[in-house]
């Protein structure tokens, strides 16, 4: 009975201390034209913190993109359709993500779960 009771106090402070999953662009975060797209990416190499706690780096050459996940790595051929950077992965799925600025920040949509992450320049 003790140990119910404590889980049971425990699970909703467990529940708070989780981060949350940011799922939409700030409301001043404006997409780019492809073409202002392109050159903000591309040479550029990018940490990514995720709400899961895991760090990403994302790093766009002319026409190949690179990533470090941990211990994982993939790489692919990238292109910009609209306000999305597109990139076909050889190892993960292909996937297109949304990106927007506000100012100096990038913000992109994680196209796997939908989280909302700031691109942070390396």
């Amino acid at each position: 009975m003790k140990h119910a009771l404590l889980l049971c106090l425990l699970v909703p402070t467990l529940a708070l201390a989780q981060p949350t999953l940011q799922t939409e662009f700030p409301k001043t975060a404006k997409p780019l034209e492809s073409e202002a797209l392109k050159k903000l990416l591309t040479g550029r190499t990018f940490l990514i913190s995720q709400a899961a706690g895991s760090e990403m780096r994302l790093q766009y050459r002319d026409t190949y993109a690179y990533i470090n996940i941990g211990n994982r790595s993939d790489s692919g051929k990238w292109r910009v359709e609209g306000s999305a950077a597109c990139i076909d992965w050889q190892v993960f799925p292909a996937a297109c993500s949304e990106v927007r600025v506000d100012g100096e920040l990038i913000y992109t949509k994680r196209a796997s779960n939908g989280e909302v992450v700031v691109m942070r320049p390396n």
